[in-house]
């Protein structure tokens, strides 16, 4: 393999690992003969890297945390109206009740602009661009 290109080595990775989706083993180990894999060429193509507000991967707890210290005298009010809610939320399979359908509109709302807010304030993170395989000829022996 070290004989290979980057984009050779990149073009076998993503081939073969679209060809082996939905493939299933068994549970255990499989010893596997030696096999030649020919590739008769093929395309990539690769997109600028992006970048982009991590979201998803803010710390729940940790945030919490940080504004529950911040909160200052209301620091109890808030944690109380928290474990309410959670204490509710979990009791009701993380369903809500008919009298809260309103509200969770309302909510989402509220939930949209503060995702709109964090994207716009938090730091950017850049990811590498997207590698996609145009065409790959592979036939394996």
């Amino acid at each position: 393999m070290n004989n290979l290109s980057p984009a050779q080595r990149v073009l076998i990775a993503r081939a073969t690992t679209t060809a082996a989706k939905g493939d299933k083993l068994a549970a255990g180990l499989h010893n596997v003969p030696a096999f030649t894999v020919t590739v008769a060429g093929g395309e990539l193509s690769v997109s600028e890297d992006e970048s982009y507000t991590p979201t998803v991967s803010v710390p729940l707890l940790a945030t919490l945390t940080i504004a529950l210290h911040r909160a200052g005298f209301q620091r109890d009010g808030i944690a109380a109206l928290i474990v309410d809610a959670a204490s509710i939320a979990i009791g009701n399979g993380g369903k809500i009740g008919d009298e809260l359908e309103t509200t969770m509109a309302y909510v989402a709302t509220e939930v949209k602009a503060l995702q709109a807010r964090l994207a716009s304030d938090l730091p950017k993170k850049t990811r590498k661009g997207k590698v996609r395989v145009n065409r790959a000829d592979l036939s394996g022996e």
